[in-house]
Order: C-alpha cells, then sequence, then structure tokens
C-alpha cells in the first residue's frame, strides 16, 4: 500500500512548497533574512548576511517549484534517479519545516512559513516512511 503511496506523496510535497512558498511571500519572509543570517554571522563570524528582495524571493521560489514538480512524472514512472533527487528534495523540505517551526517557537510567535511547514514536515517524513 506505501508502495503506491511515495509518488503521490512526492507531488504533495511539490503542492505543499509552492503553498509554503506563497505563505512566505505573503509574510515577506525576505525581509528577516538579514535579521536571521546577522545572528548566524555573529554566532559563526563567517556566515554571510543575505538580502532578498521580495521579486527575487518569488522568482527563485517559482523555479525550485517548477524543478520540484518536473520530476514528479519521473517519479511516478519509478526511475532510479528521479526517486534519489525526490530522496534529496523531501531531506530539504523536512529541514525546511523544522527550521520554520523552530523559528517560530524561538521567537514564541509567528513566523513567515510556519504553518505551511508543518505540511513539509509531515509529508515529508512519510515519504521516507513509505516503502519503494
Amino acid at each position: 500500500m506505501w508502495n503506491s503511496r511515495r509518488p503521490f506523496l512526492y507531488l504533495t510535497l511539490g503542492i505543499i512548497q509552492a503553498i509554503h512558498s506563497i505563505e512566505e511571500y505573503l509574510t515577506h519572509l525576505p525581509n528577516r533574512f538579514p535579521i536571521v543570517t546577522g545572528y548566524l554571522h555573529n554566532v559563526t563570524g563567517f556566515f554571510p548576511v543575505l538580502r532578498m528582495s521580495d521579486q527575487a524571493f518569488a522568482v527563485l521560489n517559482i523555479l525550485i517549484i517548477t524543478f520540484i514538480l518536473s520530476i514528479a512524472p519521473f517519479v511516478y514512472q519509478k526511475k532510479h534517479w528521479a526517486l534519489r533527487v525526490a530522496k534529496v528534495v523531501a531531506v530539504v523540505e523536512i529541514l525546511n519545516g523544522i527550521a520554520h517551526i523552530s523559528s517560530a517557537i524561538y521567537v514564541w510567535n509567528y513566523y513567515p512559513g510556519c504553518i505551511s511547514a508543518i505540511g513539509l514536515l509531515v509529508v515529508g517524513v512519510l515519504f521516507f516512511m513509505s516503502k519503494l
């Protein structure tokens, strides 16, 4: 049963990423980049301080979503290379979800993207629980 769910879970992960990107855009996540990366820079001494316009952020996210969804047909065909790419995407999305949820917990308030991040985390984990 899980066998037939893996491609569906991957496609769902791509759709949730699209929803996540919209949430991030509408709540102006790029405005927080200098704050968060500035903190990381102060802690590590080497992490770069990042800045990005809302428009550049939107374009970058459209490219990411396009890439994720363009792999979906090959995941449905169970192409070996596509399943490997899907695993990498799932790991990135799990980490993305953890980062947003952790940020919300840290500030003890809403953090841009934290609502849809729950879906990224859950579906990413379910993807890994499913068998090839």
